[in-house]
């Protein structure tokens, strides 16, 4: 019997995975792993540009939240 709590896990690693693959660069910058924004000073828009192997990196870790989403959901359901 599926209970309320796989279909949370479900559909909420659906959800990132998907904002992980689809905005990396705003997922990174939402993350913990980019430091405290307050001690950066300057005009609004002068962030440092996020390299391109970082943006591959959350999309890998998109790519697996969708996998395990999918783990769970078929072991659940199926």
């Amino acid at each position: 019997m599926a209970g309320f709590r796989e279909l949370l896990a479900v559909v909420l690693g659906a959800a990132l995975g998907l904002a992980m693959i689809l905005a990396p660069r705003a997922a990174l910058r939402l993350s913990i792993f980019m430091g405290p924004n307050r001690r950066r000073r300057g005009d609004y828009g002068t962030d440092e540009p996020i390299p391109d192997w970082w943006a591959w990196l959350v999309r890998a870790l998109g790519v697996a939240c969708l996998g395990v989403a999918g783990l769970i959901a078929y072991q659940t359901y199926a």
